[in-house]
């Protein structure tokens, strides 16, 4: 092993110039391997899932709270979720630990600012008191706001037929100007102007304000949809219980990537306290491009082991004289090309895994920060299958070509 670098030493000391170009060839084919093979594998699944119909992510949370409801549905009751708030009081049942509105402040800090602006609405429940509310807002640069949802998908909106109706009954949404100050106003259940149900009987002030979570909230609207009453997040305390499931819907289908950033900030802030689900439908098979493209990386291997191959038959051109030498002193012609072999494998392996250590943790966080599309984070199996590749490739090329020229006679 010993000769293998002392034979690399000297070949750096005096062939300096095809040294350095042979390093720099080894370096260029490895960053063109691995570029060429992420870029199509983001564009693949990028293409899969814009087939898709996929615009919509749930994260479900594990909490300590359970509904009456649910709790009396599970016991064979009725489970009844239309109507007033008296369908939507939650009991403590576990020590689970809560999301909480905190929790989401954090997320939006997370969140990818060109992922957060694709949203069309988040959707989750809070509660307050015993009682579980509606909330819906929007992420826009790290911050809570008001969600505009108020199209043909709104939550607001159902569909009977070609016709679309509104749960609304009498009032407005909120304003953004609510939104971003927090301020304590709410829509309840009610029918046309009057407002309906036992909970504001119990809870309405003489002014015609409502009591929720022992704060004084302003009825701004009200609504005959299924489940209570909607409260903006940002006028409830940061250590309020979020309920059920964190429902985020898009504008269009979002990459594979994008919902990596989303679960990856996820996980930052929300811990096992949440689990993400989404439904991928089938898509059209594009295996025939895949397996072309992979053809390609395979060709861009063998050209580099090639180039590599050819600028080391030089080298050894220009050492037969050294190698003769060998040859008579005792060294046998398996050993000469053993010898050969280990210097090319020693300079092509680790160029290799230097410059895949570079492309990494350098090249693809500076490109990754500029461009979204370069953003390539492969299973250690997909660095090993083309390492593996190229290495294969250099190495059979090397036999073939050095195998020859060792064989001569030393008389």
């Amino acid at each position: 092993m010993k000769y293998i670098f002392k034979n690399i030493k000297s070949f750096a000391r005096d062939y300096t110039k095809i040294f350095v170009l042979m390093i720099v060839t080894i370096m260029a084919s490895t960053l063109i391997i691995h570029l060429s093979y992420g870029m199509f594998r983001e564009y693949k699944e990028r293409k899969e899932l814009s087939r898709s119909a996929t615009n919509e992510i749930v994260f479900r949370l594990k909490s300590s709270y359970i509904s009456g409801a649910e709790a009396n549905a599970d016991a064979g009751g009725s489970l009844i979720v239309v109507g007033d708030l008296n369908n939507q009081k939650y009991e403590k049942y576990d020590d689970v630990q809560d999301l909480t509105a905190a929790d989401i402040k954090k997320f939006a800090k997370e969140v990818d600012p060109e992922v957060a602006g694709k949203l069309l609405n988040i959707h989750t429940g809070i509660l307050e008191g015993e009682y579980r509310f509606d909330t819906d807002f929007l992420i826009d640069h790290g911050k809570i706001v008001n969600s505009g949802d108020y199209g043909p998908d709104s939550l607001y909106n159902y569909q009977i037929g070609t016709t679309t109706g509104n749960i609304f009954q009498y009032g407005r949404y909120f304003s953004d100007r609510e939104y971003a100050e927090g301020d304590k106003v709410c829509i309840m259940y009610g029918s046309q102007k009057k407002p309906e149900g036992d909970y504001l009987k119990k809870n309405m002030t003489e002014s015609g304000t409502v009591m929720i979570g022992g704060d004084e909230y302003e009825i701004i609207g009200l609504q005959r949809g299924i489940g209570t009453g909607f409260l903006p997040i940002t006028a409830v305390g940061e250590d309020t219980v979020l309920l059920d499931e964190i429902d985020m819907r898009f504008k269009d289908n979002i990459s594979l990537r994008e919902i990596n950033l989303l679960i990856r900030a996820a996980e930052k802030c929300f811990g096992d306290r949440a689990e993400c689900n989404y439904d991928l439908q089938e898509t059209e098979n594009n295996t025939y491009l895949y397996n072309t493209v992979l053809l390609l990386v395979l060709v861009v291997s063998m050209v580099a082991a090639f180039n590599f191959c050819a600028l080391y038959h030089y080298i050894v051109t220009t050492r037969q004289r050294t190698l003769k030498i060998f040859r008579i002193c005792g060294l046998s012609h398996s050993k000469s090309i053993l010898l050969y072999l280990g210097e090319c494998s020693v300079l092509s392996a680790g160029t290799y895994l230097v410059t895949l250590l570079l492309f990494r943790y350098l090249l693809m966080p500076f490109l990754a920060g500029r461009w979204n599309v370069f953003d390539f984070h492969f299973p250690v199996g997909v660095y090993g299958t083309l390492f593996l590749i190229f290495f294969v490739s250099s190495f059979v090329l090397q036999f073939v070509m050095i195998g020859p020229m060792s064989r001569f006679s030393t008389s």
